[in-house]
């Protein structure tokens, strides 16, 4: 018995093999229009399903503000009681805040004024003294400022300098062999040093307890190291330069554990990878280029594309080029649609992402023979640190395309966009100068890189594939050898 075919609502003579995620009415492929990560019949529909998508999270914040406005109104209540106290409370709050407002203000007043013909140095002085178990150290310095103690460099204790004088006392310790006094403040020009000489009496502390000789246990005699002589007058050490010490770039650039964006610099290959979701109008010229230049490359696949292009799918087994994982249904992982943040979406599991990646490669393997590489990418490059290691527990390391932080500048060559009027939308001229500009005006460099290309797009003029053969062509006159992302991975190890 055979199924009854569904007729298009457009096209009442043709087969409809999906439907309009809006409206639900069958759609041939002629009338698929895609749009959000969907498939629409018309731009009424796509508009409608953005309406409602737009009204539903809005609706969702409005409740959340509320629940939680709601929450903080019962707390409010628990601790304030009445209306009285409630009035009492603010109005302590502001008292409190306007005391702090004046303390602010005074100390912005404050400045520091020197009598007298004397300059900073000559204001810094330190002296110390040791009696029984107790060391004083006692100085002057400037008002407003703050004198540390460090002993054997490091701080002991802290005082503000009160009426230009300090003071510290405390313990002997013989195991202490320097002390220093340094004197700060936020309107003092420098830092100033004083070393400070440890006193001969203070070697013998510990030595005056009760025990016998019999008891104290013999220590190595060992030549008394000279007392280190007070100076005559203050160090002053001024703030000093950080020192920048060349560092030869890391030969890898990329985290290796789960998450791959470059590769070794040192090999100076680059790796072209091209990512494939539905469309493959560009990928039969792709091939051929890169079949010309004997040239192998790194292909990323959806499950959706090998199902619909069957032919491509083998032709890149048997041409000997490395095939990735692009997961089987293409789905948003991440809030990064909504919020530009990458978050794991509701729903989003461990079982389900190794589930898709896992059926996706059963379905590459039962149509052209061959394994893919154990290497993803995800769908819209929405991915967490969460999400990768769930990718990884089931054997697959996530690649990316490279990208500078310092710069903002990427190898993604956005030739997807098909939309003239995008801010991302870029000519077939402009995505090959991005790509070769990469090299100087980026510290990173060419080398090592990974570029992000697809095998089609919605473009009606002007697209990218009838370029590669060019933008190969220079990037080897460059002097760059083109490979696959195991390549430049292999080379350098």
């Amino acid at each position: 018995m055979r199924s009854e075919v569904i007729a298009c609502k457009n096209h009442p003579n043709t087969g409809a093999k999906r439907k309009c995620f809006h409206c639900l009415s069958p759609i041939c492929p002629e009338c698929q229009r895609r749009a959000l990560g969907h498939i629409f019949c018309s731009i009424r529909c796509q508009v409608l399903c953005w309406l409602t998508e737009k009204g539903t999270d809005a609706g969702r914040i409005v409740l959340r503000v509320t629940l939680r406005y709601r929450r903080l109104e019962r707390s409010t209540r628990k601790i304030t009681g009445g209306g009285l106290f409630r009035l009492l409370t603010i109005a302590l709050l502001l008292f409190l805040l306007f005391q702090t407002s004046i303390l602010i203000n005074t100390l912005r007043g404050i400045s520091i004024s020197y009598q007298g013909t004397g300059s900073l140095h000559s204001l810094l002085t330190a002296d110390i003294t040791h009696e029984g178990e107790w060391i004083t150290v006692a100085g002057s310095a400037p008002d407003f400022a703050v004198a540390v103690l460090l002993a054997d460099g490091k701080k002991k204790d802290l005082r503000t300098v009160s009426e230009g004088r300090y003071s510290f006392t405390f313990k002997a310790d013989s195991s202490v062999r320097s002390f220093q006094i340094q004197v700060y403040g936020d309107r003092l020009p420098t830092m100033y040093t004083r070393a400070l000489p440890v006193p001969d009496s203070l070697a013998t502390v510990g030595n005056s307890s009760p025990k016998s000789k019999a008891q104290r246990p013999k220590r190595k005699s060992r030549a008394a190291a000279p007392p280190t002589p007070l100076p005559d007058k203050v160090v002053m050490t001024p703030p000093q330069k950080p020192v920048k010490v060349a560092r030869k770039k890391s030969p890898l650039i990329f985290r290796p554990e789960d998450d791959l964006s470059r590769g070794h610099p040192e090999t100076g290959m680059v790796a072209i990878t091209f990512d494939g979701g539905s469309y493959s109008n560009a990928a039969g010229r792709i091939l051929d280029v890169l079949a010309d230049r004997s040239l192998k490359a790194t292909f990323f696949l959806t499950g959706e594309f090998i199902k619909r292009h069957p032919e491509v799918s083998i032709r890149i087994a048997n041409e000997g080029h490395e095939v990735g994982n692009h997961m089987y249904s293409h789905m948003h992982l991440t809030t990064f649609g909504k919020n530009y943040r990458q978050e794991t979406l509701p729903g989003v599991t461990k079982e389900l992402v190794q589930k898709d990646l896992f059926r996706n490669e059963e379905l590459f393997e039962s149509i052209t023979g061959k394994k893919m590489v154990k290497l993803w990418r995800a769908p819209y490059g929405e991915q967490n640190e969460e999400i990768r290691q769930w990718a990884l527990n089931a054997g697959y390391r996530h690649v990316s395309w490279t990208y500078d932080p310092k710069t903002r500048k990427s190898l993604d060559g956005l030739d997807w966009v098909s939309d003239r009027d995008s801010a991302l939308y870029l000519s077939s001229d402009q995505i090959v100068q991005k790509i070769i500009s990469f090299d100087k005006e980026t510290e990173m460099g060419l080398a090592g890189g990974i570029i992000l290309l697809h095998l089609g797009s919605e473009r009606d003029s002007d697209p990218f594939h009838p370029r590669l053969g060019e933008l190969i062509d220079r990037l080897q006159k460059k002097g760059y050898k083109i490979g696959s992302v195991s390549q430049i991975l292999e080379t350098g190890s």
